[in-house]
């Protein structure tokens, strides 16, 4: 069904590069990946002076058995990040084609090497699609949009419920708490709507040259059925709460002592706000920083730890898996034959 969508909406497989100009484009690419990668981290760790202090606090905390604990658990947790990622995105892909979990998993590691320096993460499309057969690349977009989308719709929901959380803190009328509250609920309500309803937001646009490259990817989104969208749906779910209590887990790790439930809200408000701000990876930590700035500051006094725990969870979490993409991207044969589904 996919491939008569493709068909339908003007996609076909000869519109791809010809093949005797992929080889010389995919050494170009790998080549680039490599090196930007290395300068990305000669800049951000090497030469960045925050990263040693944080790298020298740490090895004064980790004389503490228990932060070592804390420590181990939060690298698991990077596996579990990816890999429930990796189990999403071979979900979404098993219409189009069989792909094993090691081939997926370095495909996703390659993506986040590329999305490093691309707005809002992009360039996670291109990492990924690479390592399938041209005759599926184009769906395989479809697969990650989809992917995505279910991520951001989950971000929305869990940061409008802190949203609403954090407002309460505050000394606001209790009737504009009211109002916040209904209006998150609402705005949780229009976010599943809509996820689940896809057809709906393709309906309401024009037929305009401008959008007619939209209404064609969403009605490639409506071939999921409701089944597997809930599916992915708790694939992004189970991965969010693993981030965002790895995020907590460094919070502790560093000293910083707020509640458990007060710290995962901010951290939810915290993560909305990355996700809706125009951001590549080389803006990302300054807003990822001010952000945590500004919701804890009125919880703890603490703000250097804080920013250690949201620079470390980027390390950990963002930075060291992207630098082994890049790795297994520019070494790795990426032109192999896969089974179409």
């Amino acid at each position: 069904m996919a491939g008569n969508i493709l068909e339908s909406i003007g996609y076909k497989n000869h519109l791809w590069i010809g093949k005797s100009f992929q080889k010389p484009l995919v050494f170009i690419l790998k080549l680039a990946v490599l090196i930007f990668s290395g300068w990305y981290f000669y800049v951000h760790i090497i030469q960045n002076v925050e990263f040693w202090k944080i790298f020298t606090l740490s090895q004064s905390i980790l004389t503490n058995s228990s932060s070592i604990w804390l420590f181990a658990v939060c690298i698991v947790m990077v596996f579990m990040n990816w890999g429930i990622e990796t189990l999403k995105w071979q979900f979404l892909l098993k219409r189009f084609v069989k792909i094993s979990f090691p081939k997926a998993f370095a495909a996703i590691l390659s993506g986040n090497a590329i999305s490093l320096w691309t707005p809002n993460r992009v360039g996670e499309y291109v990492g990924r699609m690479i390592f399938l057969d041209p005759l599926v690349r184009v769906k395989s977009i479809f697969a990650t949009l989809a992917g995505s989308i279910s991520q951001l719709v989950i971000t929305l929901i869990m940061g409008a419920l802190g949203f609403a959380y954090y407002e309460k803190t505050t000394n606001l009328p209790i009737i504009i708490q009211l109002a916040i509250g209904f209006f998150a609920l609402l705005f949780i309500c229009l976010t599943l709507f809509f996820y689940f309803n896809i057809g709906v937001i393709r309906s309401w646009l024009p037929g305009k040259n401008w959008s007619k490259g939209l209404r064609k990817y969403l009605l490639l989104y409506k071939q999921y059925k409701r089944k597997e969208l809930e599916t992915v749906l708790l694939y992004s779910l189970v991965r969010y709460i693993v981030f965002s209590v790895q995020f907590y887990i460094l919070l502790v790790f560093f000293g910083v002592h707020i509640p458990v439930i007060e710290a995962l809200m901010l951290i939810f408000v915290m993560y909305m706000v990355q996700t809706v701000s125009p951001t590549t990876g080389l803006t990302e930590l300054i807003v990822r920083g001010s952000a945590t700035v500004y919701l804890f500051h009125g919880f703890t006094n603490d703000i250097a730890a804080v920013l250690s725990a949201s620079y470390g969870i980027w390390i950990i979490n963002l930075l060291i898996p992207a630098l082994s993409g890049a790795i297994i991207f520019g070494f790795a044969r990426i032109n192999s034959k896969l089974k179409s589904a």
